[in-house]
């Protein structure tokens, strides 16, 4: 009761607080005389924000950030729609332009951002010069264009990183769905009726504050993961709809039966993890004090302190006065990886394969010299893929040669395993397969396909590419996706587990790569698992992270090996609700009490054998308790 009083006051009190300002204004002023006309501004600002964040967080729609959207949605109404999206789409070519003349000289960030905007504000006068001579009309002269100019430079510069590191899809899809939803937003804010009535109305402004408030702490699906997630769902697209139809007016009832005292139970409308909810999740059992210990490099120290294997660290280059080391690693060293110590999905990262005869290097970005390996290290360490621009650390590595199973069915690349750890116990894995569409990467993103494994034996479960295509067969080497096993399946699942204890993270995902020589090696620690892997599977993460927070607290003490071995078990069973309560039983203080007292009675006596629980319940190593047997347990378990 205190922690929700502690969480809703002052949510209450800022909402009390705008509602009297608004009753305020509406006594004091007559706001039939419009005394709010000159801040009109404002309110479509105000209008276009909330906008952005339904189409973000409720429909799904990736844009670029969120602030650039809000802004040029508002000069789209200065400018005209027509007139606004051509000095948009103009101001970005010029930009990208500029990056790719640029991009030779591997600048730094600060000066290739510095380059960007250098050209684009010349552009910009140049336009303000041609609505002066009515070449361009008027509403090109506004100088309001000129901060959203340097919002869509910015643009230009991440459409082009992400358009070398990661291909052309992602990035060309980011940039559609940012100029729809600034078309939206600006389809909204330009009709002047919404706006006028919410300066005449200053009683609502609160309302909409607690609108925004209530969607955004809302967990539900977004609109696209319908589709994205489609496989994963059992039943029709319209027992679906039905369903998460009735799931949500049963919570809606439940909160406010618990008003009154009453049963405040709730379901899920799905078994499927949405981003809103795995944002929750990662909240909660990820504290973010532990961010800055989170990036490659921070965790490469930690992996070699307490033994997880992981590729040897080559060196860390923190500053350019550090690129002396790095240039002696180029010369003695044929093969290795360098990457930043943060990016996503791939960026920065350029493996090393070979040494031509004339010295250069075979790289998975093509031929290098070894003063373009210099230049990127350089351009990684000035933040080129740090996600604030700031200053980086490269990371140079051994280079894992994949063992021969998993290579020999991908053809190509470095395969990948990919263990999914809440609280301890591994739910859900994949291994991610290079392709040629990805060029030899274990990206999703990129065209790599990702192939469910089966937690308790590491049994495959066919392919997933994220164009929603399923495969039975590899698409380049024709290789069956639902006929293989991970050898060794519990090292890996071990050293998954291990590498999760070494982090303090209590939801995260693990890249695991087998090695051929030294078997796996985590490659890294994803503090934002990717949901991807839900389509791999087949099933959703959202009933497997409920079955572990259902578990009493005394599982989360539980040493690894025992987690793991539960986890196994709980996979075989399709992690049924009767898995818990026979762990409850079997596993609980009371159980391990009576065990122990009979094993101190007597020596004679295997204590596993023997004791039995006061219900009749015997323990899990007695194999007399299969069947029917078991049925009547769980039945005698429900009923108490």
């Amino acid at each position: 009761m205190r922690s929700s009083i502690a969480k809703y006051a002052p949510l209450a009190g800022l909402l009390l607080i705008l509602g009297i300002l608004g009753v305020e204004f509406n006594y004091r002023l007559d706001l039939g005389q419009q005394p709010l006309e000159p801040y009109r501004i404002f309110f479509e600002l105000l209008v276009a924000g909330l906008v952005v964040a339904v189409l973000r967080s409720k429909v799904g729609l990736v844009t670029y950030g969120m602030f650039g959207p809000i802004i040029l949605a508002f000069i789209l109404v200065e400018s005209g729609l027509f007139w606004g999206t051509v000095l948009f789409v103009n101001i970005f070519l010029v930009a990208l332009c500029t990056y790719l003349i640029l991009e030779p000289f591997r600048l730094g960030t600060a000066h290739r951002i510095g380059g960007l905007v250098m050209v684009v504000t010349i552009a910009i006068t140049t336009f303000h010069v041609m609505g002066d001579t009515g070449v361009l009309p008027d509403q090109v002269d506004a100088l309001q264009v000129f901060f959203p100019a340097i919002v869509t430079a910015w643009y230009a510069d991440r459409f082009a990183r992400e358009l070398s590191e990661r291909g052309w899809r992602a990035p060309a899809v980011r940039f559609t769905w940012t100029l729809v939803v600034i078309v939206i937003a600006y389809l909204i804010i330009a009709q002047e009726g919404v706006i006028t009535w919410l300066m005449h109305t200053p009683e609502t402004w609160a309302a909409v504050l607690a609108a925004n408030v209530y969607l955004g702490a809302q967990s539900n699906m977004r609109i696209k993961e319908y589709l994205r997630f489609s496989n994963v769902y059992s039943g029709s697209r319209f027992s679906v709809a039905r369903g998460s139809m009735w799931a949500r007016l049963h919570n809606a009832k439940a909160r406010i039966r618990g008003f009154f005292g009453a049963d405040t139970s709730r379901i899920e409308t799905s078994t499927v993890m949405a981003m809103n909810r795995r944002n929750r999740l990662i909240k909660e059992y990820n504290p973010s004090h532990l961010n800055p210990e989170l990036d490659k490099a921070s965790m490469k120290r930690a992996f070699h302190g307490t033994g997880v294997p992981t590729p040897d660290t080559y060196a860390l280059v923190e500053t350019p006065d550090e690129l002396e080391r790095a240039e002696e690693i180029f010369e003695s060293k044929d093969e290795f990886v360098i990457k930043p110590d943060s990016g996503y999905g791939g960026e920065g990262i350029i493996v090393v394969t070979g040494r031509t005869k004339n010295g250069y290097f075979e790289t998975s970005k093509g031929i290098k010299t070894p003063e373009q390996l210099r230049s990127h290290t350089r351009s990684i360490i000035e933040g080129q893929y740090d996600p604030m621009g700031l200053e980086g650390v490269a990371v140079i590595e051994g280079l894992i040669h994949p063992d021969d199973h998993l290579l020999s069915i991908a053809g190509q690349g470095v395969p990948d395993i990919r263990v999914i750890i809440f609280k301890g116990f591994p739910i859900m894995a994949m291994t991610r397969l290079p392709t040629e569409e990805s060029d030899g990467a274990a990206n999703l993103h990129m065209g790599a396909v990702g192939v469910g494994l089966g937690v308790s034996n590491g049994d495959a479960q066919g392919g997933y590419q994220s164009t929603n295509k399923w495969f039975d067969e590899h698409p380049d080497t024709k290789v069956e996706l639902d006929g293989f096993t991970i050898p060794n399946w519990g090292d890996v699942l071990s050293t998954a587990v291990k590498a999760a204890e070494v982090s303090r993270l209590g939801y995260t995902g693990v890249d695991i790569v087998i090695d051929e020589e030294h078997g796996p090696m985590v490659l890294e620690i994803n503090a934002r698992p990717g949901l991807g892997i839900q389509n791999s599977t087949f099933d959703g993460l959202l009933e497997r992270t409920s079955f572990i927070e259902t578990l009493p607290d005394w599982f989360d003490l539980k040493p690894p090996e025992e987690k793991i071995d539960l986890a196994r078990r709980w996979d075989r069973s399709d992690w049924d609700e009767s898995g818990i309560e026979l762990s409850k039983q079997w596993d609980s203080p009371v159980w391990k009490r009576d065990a122990n007292a009979i094993s101190d009675g007597s020596d004679d006596e295997d204590p596993v054998e023997h004791a039995s629980r006061p219900d009749g319940a015997t323990a899990p190593g007695n194999e007399a308790t299969p069947g029917e047997d078991k049925e009547e347990v769980l039945s005698e378990v429900n009923q108490r």
